[in-house]
C-alpha cells in the first residue's frame, strides 16, 4: 500500500488506490495514507468481504454495513475524491451504494473465485445499469480480454470497464512496450466493432447492437 501511494503520488495522482474492508483503525490509517497521494479516486473492494477466513487474518476485515460504507465516502468527499466501491452484483445493492454516497460502482465477482454458482457480470450489468440509471457511474470487470469485450460491457450500458490480468503478462513480458502493445490492440479491436456496428464514438454504443 505505501509503495503504491508513493507510486500515485509521484504521478500526479494518476491512480486508484484500492483500500480493504479492514478493521475500522486499519482502515481510517490505511484511508488516510491513499488520499495523501491524492488520486483520482480511492476505491474500496467488497467481492470478497464475506469469506469467513479474512475475519482471522491480520488486520481482520469482513463485511460492511451501509452506514459504515458511508463514512468512508465521506472522508472521501471532505478531500474531493471519488469514492468507488467495487463487488456490486445486484440492483438492490448497486441502489444501497447510491444511496450511501458512492461515485462509482464496479459490477464484479472477484473473477469468480469467491462463491460457486455465482453469475458472469455479464449476465448482472444491464438489470444494475437499469436500476441505478445515472445516480452512480457504473464500471464492470470480469473476464475482458479483447477491444470486441470492451464493446459488449459498453453495449449493456458500462460506462468503463477494467482489465487487469493481461497488463500483468504485458508488462513481465515486454514492460512498458509490452503494455502500450496491448493498449493499441485493444483500441484497434474496440474501433473495428464499432465501425462493423455503426457507431461512430462509444457513446453511440447501445444495447441493440449485440445478439442475444
Amino acid at each position: 500500500m505505501t509503495e503504491a501511494c508513493d507510486l500515485i503520488g509521484g504521478l500526479g495522482g494518476s491512480g486508484v488506490p484500492t483500500v480493504k474492508p479492514w478493521d475500522p483503525a486499519t482502515l481510517s490509517e490505511k484511508l488516510e495514507q491513499a488520499l495523501g497521494a491524492r488520486p483520482v479516486a480511492v476505491a474500496m473492494d467488497i467481492d470478497a468481504a464475506g469469506l469467513p477466513f479474512l475475519r482471522g487474518q491480520e488486520p481482520p476485515a469482513g463485511a460492511r454495513s451501509a452506514a459504515q460504507i458511508a463514512e468512508v465516502a465521506a472522508r472521501c468527499h471532505e478531500s474531493g475524491t471519488p469514492f468507488v466501491l467495487k463487488g456490486v452484483m445486484t440492483p438492490r445493492a448497486a441502489l444501497r451504494a447510491a444511496e450511501a454516497g458512492v461515485d462509482a460502482i464496479v459490477v464484479s465477482n472477484h473473477g469468480g473465485r469467491v462463491l460457486d454458482g455465482t453469475p458472469a457480470t455479464a449476465a448482472v450489468l444491464p438489470d444494475i445499469v437499469d436500476a441505478v440509471g445515472k445516480s452512480v457511474e457504473v464500471l464492470v470487470d470480469g473476464g475482458i480480454r479483447s477491444g470486441l469485450d470492451v464493446f459488449r460491457a459498453l453495449a449493456l450500458g458500462a460506462r468503463a470497464c477494467l482489465v487487469c490480468r493481461p497488463f500483468v503478462v504485458a508488462a513481465f513480458g515486454r514492460g512498458e512496450d509490452g503494455v502500450r502493445a496491448y493498449l493499441a490492440q485493444l483500441r484497434s479491436e474496440l474501433a473495428d466493432a464499432m465501425e462493423m456496428c455503426g457507431s461512430a464514438t462509444v457513446a453511440e454504443v447501445t444495447r441493440d447492437m449485440l445478439w442475444d
